[in-house]
């Protein structure tokens, strides 16, 4: 969990005590290519630190055509989004998740209940809410944000840019597919758009 301290020091100095404490907490899972991690309709109260591998949540349309929501993998981004895999939403609401969530890859995370990660910041030093309001402001909402917008607003050969901007290495790690899906794109348009910016 060597990198997970690297992201939290980054923004706030922490003793051994500390993280000695809040890594008790998680537990190693190891999640098999193919397993559906958690499904659609299920409320999702887990909290997912990727150390190796590949994941993504998607959801599905009505006529049964899935669309990747984001895509989980150690490597090179500009908000960091790909490393956390949760459904905060669900949880607090109670309800749920709209996404289903499965491992494309065998992987491994390390997991905390979000229950757990409340009764954690609720009894330690205000310093973690001030990293949690970073994290949910840099990591979650201004990404989320930037993403639904670029959706809403921009061409193919925008999102296609931001994409490469956002996740330079990811064709690396993730098939055209999941791309193609998470870009909204046929899978055609995808390979063209590619072939264009060589």
């Amino acid at each position: 969990m060597k990198y997970l301290k690297k992201l939290i020091t980054k923004h706030i100095n922490i003793d051994e005590e500390e993280w000695n404490e809040l890594t008790s907490k998680f537990k190693q899972v190891t999640i098999k290519k193919g397993t559906t991690i958690s499904y659609a309709g299920d409320i999702f109260s887990d909290f997912y630190f990727i150390k190796n591998g590949l994941a993504r949540s998607y959801f599905t349309d009505l006529n049964g055509k899935d669309f990747t929501w984001q895509i989980y993998f150690r490597g090179k981004s500009k908000y960091g989004l790909n490393y956390f895999m949760d459904d905060s939403v669900s949880y607090y609401e109670n309800d749920g998740s709209m996404l289903h969530f499965e491992a494309l890859e065998d992987s491994v995370f390390y997991k905390i209940s979000l229950k757990e990660m409340d009764n954690f910041l609720n009894n330690a030093d205000k310093k973690w809410e001030h990293l949690a309001r970073i994290w949910l402001h840099d990591t979650y909402f201004s990404s989320t944000y930037k993403r639904v917008i670029s959706l809403m607003s921009e061409d193919v050969e925008q999102r296609y840019e931001r994409l490469l901007l956002e996740y330079p290495n990811i064709f690396n790690r993730v098939k055209s597919y999941h791309i193609a899906t998470f870009l909204g794109v046929a899978p055609q348009t995808l390979s063209k758009l590619k072939n264009e910016s060589k």
